[in-house]
């Protein structure tokens, strides 16, 4: 279990691990822009694959960092994570009451 962080300009993403004394999140080592912090279970895309990219920004920008989010709230099922912008956004909706707020209002 641990963190990732990602930069979403250069589409790149870097395990943190779970050493939370050395955990810190930094600017990117590419771009230099702040790096941003999302679950383990996220899988990133290829590089090359802009619109899963593109999919991954708009979900982390709505609150939604890969966390659990569950089909009725706090029980499982899980929620697969979408896989295109169309899905993503009738996710946001539906799933609005879940996105982690604090995360939504520091990407802005």
């Amino acid at each position: 279990m641990g963190y990732k962080t990602v930069c979403l300009n250069c589409r790149k993403a870097f395990n943190q691990g779970t050493d939370f004394q050395k955990f810190h999140i930094g600017n990117c080592p590419e771009c230099g822009k702040l790096m941003l912090q999302v679950d383990q279970k996220f899988k990133p895309p290829k590089t090359a694959d802009v619109k899963k990219w593109e999919t991954a920004q708009f979900l982390i920008e709505h609150g939604f960092v890969y966390q659990r989010i569950y089909e009725n709230k706090y029980q499982s099922p899980y929620v697969k994570y979408p896989e295109n912008l169309k899905e993503a956004k009738e996710f946001v909706l539906k799933y609005s009451d879940q996105a982690l707020k604090s995360a939504a209002k520091n990407n802005q």
